[in-house]
């Protein structure tokens, strides 16, 4: 990747299985502070963590997503109070959650950048998520709309979103 504006709101944006946490893992090799990566998926994990630390039964990974959400905007509110600017690492495949971080991100006058993931064929998602461990699988139907809707997707559009910067990640 080309350099990135710092700091800045950084939005990963594909379906899940399409590179999105081997980007962000790239990004933090390159000199981006780790602790300005939110990820719902480690949100999860983590919650789920303390479900089972705490001798509560856990859950699958996707029953935890409502607290990841909530704790992924506190944090990423935190970050921008601090004007340290942050990366979103998420699948980000509906307007209504891109745009928020546009928003969030002018509000702090930092720019808002969004990397567009490949968009994948289903086949080549399926076959993803196959390699992950058992509790870290998506179900086939919301890989399913995850490779629609970023089929749907284009830079132009996220332009139009308002993003200040859109790269496309081959």
């Amino acid at each position: 990747m080309d350099e990135l504006p710092a700091p800045a709101v950084v939005v990963l944006v594909g379906a899940a299985g399409s590179g999105k946490t081997t980007l962000r893992g790239r990004l933090v090799a390159g000199g981006l502070d780790p602790g300005t990566v939110i990820s719902l998926d480690d949100l999860r994990c983590e919650a789920r963590a303390l479900d089972a630390k705490a001798g509560r039964p856990v859950r699958p990974l996707q029953d935890y997503s409502f607290s990841a959400v909530r704790r992924a905007a506190r944090r990423c509110d935190a970050l921008l109070a601090f004007g340290a600017g942050y990366l979103s690492d998420a699948t980000q495949l509906r307007r209504r959650e891109r745009v928020p971080h546009v928003r969030a991100a002018a509000e702090a006058g930092l720019p808002s950048v969004a990397l567009l993931l490949p968009a994948l064929s289903l086949d080549e998602l399926l076959a993803r998520d196959a390699a992950r461990p058992p509790d870290e699988h998506v179900p086939a139907d919301v890989l399913a709309r995850h490779a629609h809707r970023r089929s749907l997707l284009r830079p132009g559009l996220l332009r139009d979103e308002g993003f200040d910067v859109v790269r496309e990640v081959p």
